[in-house]
């Protein structure tokens, strides 16, 4: 059988993405089916990046020509016609651009949009006409268009005649999972960019400080920390003294398997943020048997919190709100059974493999047009 090339074409992409979807969704693929895949980059070097995460996927270093988007648009020149499945990011002039001049090159060639957007992109579109007509051509000029949750495909559908199918982002299963129903403690965790606006940390910080005095847990965030929140951290354990015992700011943990040991250890995840695409470390954390605290800026927070079976999805800038919700978790009697389904959730939620598997058969299908 004649195998499939399949072909990420994500020039800016870094080290780090061979971990997340622009890596993991072609290495799932050529790991899984009839397909020869690889990821195309101007940064990742393969003497330096972590090829361990994407075992026997082929990453192509190209050269970095005036921007990522000359760079990408030379790659498709000369190569256009090596490709069977081109594998792109990000509804705009940049994808268009580039699946025009595939699909001149190569007509029999086929083209997969991964949006990978959030509600501000959509919330853009009601506004500004141009953006929303730049949309609907790119998403219709190519053969098979993703977003990654039920609730941004409710709001774009209708910027396209191209029907819009949900492929969400997985989890790379880790080999190392402590025990996580022995080991979890009256902890609420954050894992984020701490101190970014995105983020919302002083929503956080504020919500838990409203309810310290009423629960004895404690608060842990994992994370750089913004250079221009350092004095608010100050002016807060100012105000706050008696909290300082209560919550650690552990700072970035690049080890996974310490990363997945505070996740296991933790009862309750909280990811307050203003905005997100996806929000990967929800996946993490439920994936770890912790419940979920997400404002509803997450868009797919109610496949996270399995319809808030396990958490609560509030109300985004409100510390009453994140308040309460902590209030709320911290009362809760999670039993091992409880855990024990989160964890088998998640399992197959944020499986690569049943992602993966659903995207192979609708590019199958496509291709039976």
């Amino acid at each position: 059988m004649k195998k499939i090339r399949f072909l990420t074409l994500h020039p800016a992409g870094t080290d780090v993405d061979l971990t997340k979807d622009e890596g993991q969704i072609p290495y799932t693929l050529c790991s899984n089916y009839p397909i020869d895949a690889k990821i195309v980059s101007c940064h990742i070097n393969n003497e330096t990046a972590n090829l361990n995460a994407v075992p026997g996927l082929i990453v192509e270093h190209i050269p970095y020509i005036i921007n990522n988007a000359v760079s990408g648009l030379l790659y498709l020149i000369l190569n256009s016609k090596k490709i069977d499945w081109l594998n792109i990011y990000f509804a705009g002039r940049q994808a268009y651009i580039w699946t025009k001049v595939f699909k001149k090159l190569n007509n029999k060639g086929k083209v997969y949009l991964k949006l990978d957007m959030d509600f501000r992109s959509s919330d853009l579109y009601d506004k500004n006409k141009r953006e929303k007509n730049i949309f609907s051509k790119c998403t219709e000029a190519v053969d098979l268009v993703s977003v990654e949750s039920e609730a941004l495909k409710n709001r774009i559908q209708k910027y396209t005649s191209k029907e819009i199918i949900v492929i969400g982002n997985g989890i790379s299963k880790p080999k190392f999972y402590t025990n996580i129903k022995q080991s979890k403690e009256n902890t609420f965790l954050t894992v984020a960019r701490l101190g970014t606006k995105q983020k919302a940390t002083d929503i956080l910080l504020q919500g838990f400080a409203k309810t310290a005095d009423m629960h004895n847990w404690n608060l842990k965030l994992i994370g750089t920390i913004d250079d221009n929140f350092r004095k608010y951290i100050t002016s807060f354990f100012v105000q706050y003294p008696n909290l300082k015992e209560r919550i650690q700011f552990l700072g970035p943990i690049n080890d996974r398997e310490r990363l997945y040991n505070e996740y296991c250890k933790a009862k309750v995840f909280v990811l307050p943020s203003r905005w997100e695409s996806y929000g990967i470390s929800c996946a993490e954390a439920v994936s770890c048997g912790c419940r979920l605290i997400l404002t509803n800026t997450i868009p797919p927070a109610k496949e996270m919190t399995n319809g808030e079976k396990f958490g609560k999805i509030i109300e985004v800038n409100s510390v009453d709100a994140l308040g309460d919700a902590l209030l709320k978790e911290s009362s809760l009697q999670v039993t091992y059974d409880d855990i024990d389904e989160m964890v088998n959730y998640a399992n197959i939620q944020f499986s690569w493999d049943e992602i993966c598997g659903k995207l192979y058969k609708n590019m199958k299908s496509e291709e039976s047009l």
